[in-house]
């Protein structure tokens, strides 16, 4: 029996369309697109729903999902309201899509035409189609931006998220947002400006604090940071310091898009202006601190430059990008053995967090101690082979019953659409049988996906694990011989988060490996939940 999908994006033009009171555009185009189902008399085994851009595949990860589909041949045809909601991205996003289509000869359907890959004069209207779409989605992006721009220029926010201590407001009767403060956060921010310029008290004396002293100062007072969580950082009030705004200034252009090209796909970075690339004018919501004391923050910024980097210095924790804190989540890091401490120690370096340090040779025990009890979980025996093949003539049994039942099921919404049609059923009836119908397909339908997905996870899983096995014992052979950064590259591909949490400090020769928490997860396939 022909299977059929419906995809659904929201765009941009939608949300101007739902700011204007034209109703939520997907359930607007599910409606459409079901009723052109019935009409056409396609069923519809699955819904794909997005709101996101449509400028990359890579961002759209239910378009990701229906294209290997797609390219799996497990579609007769997919229900979109335009072509251009398949692709608007650059000529390699669109390549993809239209050649997964084609080569899968899977139709397009849209209320307005169907395109038919196996048609030379249609994939010929198809690729013209993601071609102006391209050019559309060009033209639109170059005027946003242009909008934006000129926007700023006027004083006004472009920002999506607001400064901390100014919250984001319509302009009356003119288009565009501005900044109004909150006070209570505004108190935050001349406090940090204070402590800075002029300091605080600490032991009886005024000293000037620094950036970390300052994080380390407003966590002790559990206020929340810039994005609401729990800590502050040293970058968090770096940011705070040297943002213009607070002084009633808006600056654009100060760090720009990159895009580039990596083996792991296309990526967006940021990175800061050079002088005359942005500007400041401005704004036009009011300042939180005086000129007089943002420039006496911006001299003190410009006499503590921070520490160059060493381009040239290995890393020495060969658990860099794999251990964070349980506690705030950030990146533990390593400090070296000195004179006064006779071992590096594991530990987190965010402000006010409360995470203990251990001795680096206790977390690297544990560490190997984890991945040995790995390789002998993961070593796959024959039993487990024979048990792969039990459960794969299971499953097979149970999906043969779930699809007789869904042929019957199909059987009866067919002779439900004979009986409408010659008059048997009223409309009423008509929709009240077909619909029962169509949801117990869908369910149906779910169960039957459901059963191959756990299944195909399952031999990830297994496949997984027996790849590991000798990946672990060969890490675990060579271990000794291995660099801190070559330690750090094996770790990496085995394991993919590691968490650590200590409560109570020690002394080396008092604590155990057991001193603290460690919870290690490896690469392997999940499940959704």
């Amino acid at each position: 029996m022909d299977k059929y999908c419906i995809y659904l994006r929201k765009s941009r033009a939608d949300l101007e369309a739902e700011a204007r009171g034209e109703g939520e555009t997907l359930a607007r185009h599910r409606n459409t697109l079901t009723e052109l189902a019935r009409k056409q008399k396609l069923p519809i085994s699955a819904v794909y729903e997005e709101i996101v851009s449509g400028e990359t595949i890579a961002a759209r990860p239910q378009m990701q999902r229906l294209l290997s589909e797609v390219g799996a041949g497990q579609w007769d045809g997919v229900l979109v309201m335009e072509i251009e909601r398949l692709a608007r991205g650059d000529t390699m996003d669109q390549g993809l899509v239209a050649q997964a289509f084609k080569y899968s000869r899977t139709k397009i359907i849209t209320p307005i035409k169907t395109y038919d890959p196996t048609n030379e004069f249609d994939e010929e209207y198809f690729e013209f189609g993601l071609f102006m779409a391209r050019r559309e989605f060009t033209t639109t992006n170059r005027r946003l931006v242009r909008g934006r721009e000129a926007s700023a220029k006027e004083g006004k926010y472009v920002g999506s998220i607001p400064p901390y201590g100014y919250k984001k407001v319509k302009i009356e009767n003119d288009k565009g947002f501005t900044l109004e403060i909150i006070e209570e956060q505004a108190q935050i921010v001349r406090l940090i400006f204070d402590w800075y310029v002029e300091g605080a008290e600490v032991s009886g004396e005024k000293k000037r604090l620094g950036p970390h002293a300052i994080a380390v100062r407003l966590n002790e007072l559990g206020i929340k940071s810039v994005v609401g969580k729990e800590y502050w950082t040293i970058y968090g009030v770096k940011r705070i310091l040297s943002n213009p705004v607070y002084i009633g200034k808006i600056r654009w252009g100060y760090r720009k898009v990159k895009r580039v090209v990596t083996p792991e796909g296309k990526k967006k970075t940021r990175e800061f202006s050079e002088d005359g690339e942005y500007f400041i004018v401005d704004g036009l919501h009011k300042a939180i601190i005086s000129d007089k004391v943002w420039k006496a923050a911006q001299v003190l910024i410009a006499e503590n430059p921070p520490a160059p980097i060493k381009y040239r210095a290995k890393s020495a924790n060969p658990f860099t990008g794999v251990l964070y804190c349980a506690k705030c989540r950030h990146a533990m890091s390593m400090r070296p053995a000195s004179g006064r401490q006779p071992y590096a120690y594991i530990g987190c370096n965010t402000a006010g967090c409360c995470n203990k340090a251990s001795p680096f040779p206790l977390v690297e025990q544990r560490f190997l101690s984890v991945l040995r009890s790995w390789a002998d979980e993961y070593d796959v025996s024959k039993d487990k082979e024979k048990q792969e093949a039990v459960n794969k003539s299971e499953l097979g049994e149970a999906v043969a019953n779930l699809e007789k039942e869904l042929a019957s099921l199909n059987i009866q919404l067919n002779n439900v659409y004979t009986f409408f049609e010659r008059g048997t059923y009223t409309e009423e009836v008509f929709r009240q049988r077909s619909s029962a119908l169509e949801a117990q397909i869908a369910e149906m339908n779910a169960r039957i996906k459901n059963l191959k997905a756990e299944y195909s996870l399952a031999l990830e899983r297994q496949k997984a694990r027996a790849e590991f096995a000798p990946a672990i014992s060969r890490l675990l052979e060579i271990y000794v011989t291995l660099s801190p950064s070559e330690k750090n590259g094996w770790f990496k591909q085995i394991i993919e988060r590691a968490y650590y949490e200590k409560n109570e400090s020690g002394q080396f020769r008092n604590i155990t490996p057991d001193c603290f928490t460690l919870q290690v997860f490896p690469h392997l396939p999940k499940t959704d939940s």
